[in-house]
Parts: C-alpha cells; structure tokens; sequence
C-alpha cells in the first residue's frame, strides 16, 4: 500500500516536473491576454475602429497564440518522448477548453453577446482542475479566482470586463505559471 502511495506521489511530482517546462504555455496567455485586455480598455477607439475589428482582435490574435504554444508543445513532446497519464490527462483537458473556447466565439457571434464570462468560466474551471490533478495550490487558488472574475463580470458595467479579463489572466495563468516555473523540483 505504502509502494502504491509512494508511486502516484512520484508520477503527480513527475507530471509536476514535465509542467514545469511547460510553465511558458501559462506565462505566455497571461501575458497575452492581460496585454489584450488592457490595451482594449485603454485604446477602444484603436480596437473597435470598424465593425469586426473587436472580433478580429479576441479571435485572431488568440488563434496565433494557439498556433504558436501547439507548435511549441509538439516540438517539446517530440523532445521528451514519454507522456505520463497525468500529463496526458491534462492534455485532453486543455484541448477540451480549445474546442469548447471555438465553439463558446461562434455561438457569442451568432447570439450577438460577449463571450468573456462564459469563456473566464470555463477558463477557471479547467485551471482549478490541472491545480487539483496536480496537487499544485497556485493553479487551484488561479481557477477560483478566474470563475470569480467570470461571475463579477456579469455584474460590471460597460467596459470593466476587460479589467476583470487582465486581472483574471494575471491570477489565473500568470502568476500561476511565474510559481511553476521557479518551483523546487524538491517539493
């Protein structure tokens, strides 16, 4: 019993390992989408200069951004040659929150609504689970504080979503993925 423990500790540590070297995935769409919020609240007239401007910029720009960490993440797979079921596990999860993140743009055009709270929610509940899967507090305390933002949201008036979207970029990606980074292999 001891042996078995002992393995799932050694296998969510090794999973914790392989993260860590992809705490740049998490960095990245921090910075990303706090950079793309906070600009859209600064400058609306510069992103909201025509009619799909808006789309063009939370579409294209993220689209690029997920070219750019799967092209990544393939290269490092490549690199590593194994895959935990942890890791592959995670995997699918966050490839869920791809697809579901596709279809939540297409269904907010077709309704004419903004998509952030639905997005920051799903955004918050697939942190909170990697941090739990993992064992990691950073990413679990970053999901929570994303469906928080996701449920202040409804309640803000104009453009203060955009504020909310930085903050829950920072909290729920960034600094979660600052903590994976310089983790202690040790711990």
């Amino acid at each position: 019993m001891k042996d078995q423990i002992q393995l799932i500790n050694d296998a969510i540590n090794k999973t914790k390992e392989n993260l860590k070297e992809s705490s740049f995935n998490f960095i990245f769409w921090g910075l990303l989408i706090a950079i793309l919020s906070f600009f859209h609240y600064s400058f609306p007239e510069i992103v909201q200069k025509h009619v799909y401007s808006t789309m063009l910029y939370w579409v294209l720009i993220p689209v690029l951004g997920m070219i750019t960490t799967i092209l990544y993440n393939v290269k490092k797979q490549k690199k590593v040659g194994y895959e935990t079921y942890i890791s592959r596990a995670l995997k699918i999860i966050w490839g869920v929150f791809n697809i579901s993140w596709i279809v939540l743009i297409f269904v907010s055009l077709e309704k004419k609504i903004n998509p952030t709270e639905s997005i920051l929610f799903l955004l918050g509940v697939m942190i909170l689970i990697t941090g739990l899967l993992i064992r990691f507090k950073p990413f679990s305390f970053g999901g929570v504080s994303v469906v928080t933002c996701s449920i202040l949201c409804v309640y803000t008036p104009n453009n203060s979503w955009l504020l909310l979207n930085g903050i829950a970029a920072i909290l729920g990606l960034l600094v979660p993925g600052i903590a994976l980074y310089y983790r202690k292999s040790n711990v």
